[in-house]
């Protein structure tokens, strides 16, 4: 069975919304660059971060700058 590839800004943040609900990404943990999430997901590298930066605003993910997005310990 194919499963279908997210490639919205809005698909892509719900796909890693349950990605971090599922326990793939722990909290604490660093997520994968934007660059390696785009491979991922076929998807540009802006729609990443549109996608991440709704993760931000919901305080799902922290960005720390020069290290990378980590999900947030809370």
């Amino acid at each position: 069975m194919c499963v279908p590839i997210p490639h919205t800004a809005h698909e892509i943040e719900a796909d890693l919304l349950r990605r971090i609900g599922a326990g793939e990404f722990p909290r604490g943990q660093r997520l994968p660059t934007y660059d390696a999430l785009a491979d991922e997901y076929g998807s540009a590298r802006r729609t990443v971060a549109r996608a991440v930066e709704g993760l931000k605003a919901r305080g799902i993910v922290v960005g720390v700058r020069g290290s990378g997005v980590y999900v947030a310990e809370t």
